[in-house]
């Protein structure tokens, strides 16, 4: 089946379980919200911005992308009053400052912010050239107090974010009842731009990350065509070329490589790619053209992120395939290695395997085969409870060697840890964003992701030696008393919201036993 059948076939199963998400009742206060939990279970005080995204599946309906569920005739006009009550409900959700929340009050929130008006704006500037009356419907004053705050703020650590915030930005620009100053994306622009690693990757949480990489290139899509900055056609260019690389033997991406552990990817800015780039057009049907197997990544996203950014982004990409450019596969055997986040992709000679070494995550190793279900080794756990060390964990405290065949990682186990929420906790944590606002969120990311100055534990030593015999990991951990090291599980201790859905990767046997500091693999 090609991506774009099976995308469709996707998107038209699914369609329902997000329109269900959205309160439907033109008479609620709530009319177009998409949080359920807050309008339909009200086990949340406040509606999270971020899920207006949720827009896009009436929009879908409305732009005759999808056929509506069932065999009734829909009614053009529900279909525009939901459009329009979505974008409104967004604004109301805008406070005072221009901010909005997504997981507590008072946290003015970045990524919902810039997600949030790269939704409105992307609607409003298709409605003027298709549907100009809906933008006559629209409440301008609180999306342009959202736009104006947008544009004072910068996000640094989060690539993905910053490129929503220029796309929406950009867009925004062209609709005068936005309110932006003239000059008001440039600046962004240029720190989205600069902050691209030469080897094509963008920067989530220190390393590259495969979901939030297509996520950046969803944005940079529609930056592009709202500037024509031909800027952000050469940066998906080369993040282009590093998807494509590291694309095993079983044209999946080894995703526990991440840096923020994301399980997916997203279509739609690869397939605004795929116009013109053979490139991308084969990672569309490579990645994608499995997409209604209850086998496929997409199946295991979860109800909030699937009504978030991913089912958005499978709904847009659908107009985009119809006409692809020729797909074309890269030519590649042997090592491939990147210095800058410590990848290494090993490409059989056959081609029926690649294996992969993540440096910068403490040495986790994969082995992905054509045909069959692939290997994966997540490195070790030691002790429990608040003693707990890890080896998989994205950090630039290891140390790593690149020899001819061979990665060698050195350094102390993370200390690492659960955060259980509780009522308390919540209350606390409504009263600092009450008093410190946004300013809280450095010390949140510390807290519960970066995690600085915590490699304290035991000394770990992991040696991989790759090539078309095999693969072979020889470890040496320096054992604390009283604690045994065992297998780490797939899940990182590296807190991600978007990460840790299923993956019948869960369900295999280990490759190897907790006894062993020798593990070895031949084809």
């Amino acid at each position: 089946m090609t991506a774009r059948a099976a995308l469709a076939e996707h998107a038209r199963r699914q369609l329902p379980r997000v329109l269900t998400q959205m309160d439907r009742d033109p008479d609620s206060p709530t009319f177009g919200c998409f949080d359920r939990h807050h309008w339909h279970y009200k086990v949340r005080d406040f509606p999270s911005a971020i899920l207006q995204q949720g827009t896009w599946a009436v929009e879908a309906l409305r732009r005759g992308w999808l056929a509506p569920p069932g065999e009734s005739e829909t009614d053009g006009a529900t279909v525009e009053r939901w459009a329009v009550a979505a974008v409104n409900a967004l604004g109301r959700m805008v406070d005072w400052r221009g901010g909005v929340d997504e997981y507590y009050p008072f946290e003015r929130s970045f990524p919902a912010a810039a997600f949030g008006l790269w939704t409105a704006a992307r609607l409003a500037a298709d409605w003027r050239a298709q549907a100009p009356h809906l933008l006559e419907r629209i409440d301008w004053p609180p999306l342009a107090r959202l736009a104006r705050a947008l544009a004072r703020r910068a996000e640094t650590e989060a690539a993905n974010q910053q490129a929503a915030a220029l796309a929406g930005l950009a867009l925004a620009a062209r609709e005068e009842r936005f309110g932006l100053p003239r000059g008001a994306v440039a600046p962004h622009a240029a720190r989205l731009f600069a902050s691209q690693h030469a080897e094509g990757w963008f920067p989530e949480y220190g390393g590259p990350d495969f979901g939030y990489l297509t996520v950046t290139l969803d944005a940079l899509a529609d930056y592009e065509e709202a500037t024509g900055d031909r800027r952000a056609a050469a940066a998906a260019e080369r993040a282009v070329e590093f998807l494509a690389a590291l694309v095993g033997a079983d044209g999946r991406l080894p995703s526990t490589l991440n840096s923020r552990n994301t399980d997916y990817v997203v279509p739609y800015g690869l397939a605004r790619a795929g116009a013109r780039s053979p490139r991308a057009a084969w990672l569309v049907e490579t990645l994608f053209g499995e997409a209604n197997d209850p086998a496929h990544f997409l199946a295991a996203t979860d109800d909030r992120y699937h009504a978030h950014y991913v089912y958005a982004s499978v709904l847009r990409a659908l107009p985009h395939l119809a006409t692809p450019a020729p797909a074309e596969a890269p030519a590649r055997s042997g090592a491939v290695w990147f210095p800058g986040c410590g990848h290494l992709a090993h490409h059989a000679a056959d081609g029926s395997w690649t294996a992969y070494v993540a440096a910068r995550k403490g040495g986790v190793v994969r082995v992905h085969r054509r045909g069959a279900p692939p290997l994966a080794e997540h490195g070790w756990r030691l002790g429990e409870g608040r003693r707990l060390w890890t080896s998989n964990w994205w950090s630039e405290d290891w140390q790593v060697t690149k020899e001819e065949g061979a990665v060698t990682v050195r350094g102390r186990l993370q200390r690492a840890g659960f955060l259980v929420p509780t009522p308390g906790k919540h209350a606390l944590l409504r009263l600092a964003a009450w008093l410190a606002g946004p300013r809280l969120l450095p010390w949140l990311r510390r807290r519960m992701i970066f995690r600085p100055r915590a490699a304290t534990g035991p000394l770990f030593e992991r040696r991989v030696e790759v090539s078309d015999a095999g693969v072979a990991v020889r470890d040496r951990i320096d054992e604390a008393a009283g604690l045994t090291p065992r297998r780490a599980p797939r899940q990182n201790l590296r807190h991600v919201a978007s990460a840790d859905s299923f993956s019948p990767e869960e369900l295999a046997p280990e490759v190897a036993t907790p006894d062993e500091r020798l593990w070895t693999w031949t084809p």
